[in-house]
């Protein structure tokens, strides 16, 4: 049995609007204020809703809303292996878990520290440097 209530087009702006109040102005994925004044020719949010159930989650800024199908189409088409939902949850789940191990205290091969990096720029900067006095030089003597 559906308890939802199923708004209509006509009633949808009148209800984002009481809810953007109710989330205290506030998009819950960025924290950031949501401005309810039109932006071109479209507004700062939208109503984000689970695209199986129909079921809306809140309301977001536009950005924030593109941001989250982005991750949830590549959690699930590349980790989860999977677009159901409480999979992609599951395995975004297990990444925020696995991001929060402390490391295993060696360092990748191909890393390179502040320091490194730095040198290696000063050494790319030099090497086009000699390049541009050789080209310089060649040209004055030909």
């Amino acid at each position: 049995m559906n308890t939802m209530r199923k708004l209509n087009r006509g009633q949808l702006r009148t209800w984002a609007i009481g809810q953007i109040k109710k989330q205290g102005g506030i998009c819950p994925l960025c924290g950031g204020l949501i401005s309810l004044t039109v932006m071109g020719s479209k507004s700062d949010y939208v109503v984000d809703h689970d695209h199986n159930t129909g079921e809306v989650r809140g309301i977001l800024h536009r950005s924030c809303n593109a941001a989250e199908g982005k991750v949830a189409h590549a959690a699930g088409s590349w980790g989860a292996k999977s677009l159901d939902p409480e999979k992609v949850r599951v395995w975004l789940e297990q990444l925020l878990v696995y991001w929060k191990q402390p490391g295993l205290g060696v360092m990748y091969p191909g890393h390179l520290n502040e320091e490194e990096r730095a040198e290696k720029a000063r050494m790319k900067r030099r090497i086009a440097d000699a390049r541009r006095r050789a080209i310089k030089k060649q040209k004055g003597t030909a």
